[in-house]
């Protein structure tokens, strides 16, 4: 859960950011994320939107962070090679947020500006991809040297 909020959280500052320098406000941005439950109406709901707005957006981030777990644990690669596995983590995100989910969404298909494309792929990688993928690969190493410590027998002599 750490690694998707983490991640979330990291991804979410990134486009709070890069978005609010092209003059969308977070509360916006956040109303947009709702669009794809909601549709345009979205944006007429208020507070009400943009707390359905950050619930998905961490949704998502844990349900795709608890995904890299799982595969995690049928392929050790993935937290032996933590930063080459995030970077395709990120890569595997972005292609399904834009092409996938987003497309299914009630927002539908939309081709990004290439900045934007970049931007958001940068942060899919670095932001979200890395984080995720460090954090599991840490929580896993440190779960595997707990397993590995063993108790010893009290000495009652």
């Amino acid at each position: 859960m750490l690694a998707g909020l983490t991640a979330g959280a990291l991804d979410l500052v990134f486009a709070l950011i890069f978005y609010g320098l092209k003059g969308i406000s977070p509360e916006r941005l956040l109303q947009g994320i709702a669009t794809g439950l909601f549709g345009r109406s979205s944006f007429q709901l208020g507070f009400a939107s943009i707390a359905v707005g950050v619930f998905v957006h961490f949704f998502a981030s844990i349900c795709a962070a608890l995904v890299y777990y799982l595969t995690s644990l049928r392929f050790a690669l993935l937290t032996r090679r933590p930063l080459v596995s995030g970077a395709v983590f990120g890569i595997g995100m972005y292609l399904t947020m834009n092409f996938v989910v987003i497309p299914l969404s009630r927002i539908g298909f939309r081709m990004p500006s290439l900045g934007s494309a970049i931007g958001e792929l940068c942060s899919h990688i670095f932001l979200f991809g890395f984080s995720a993928a460090l954090i599991i690969a840490s929580a896993r190493q440190n779960a595997a040297a707990m397993g590995a410590q063993t108790v010893q027998p009290a000495d009652h002599s």
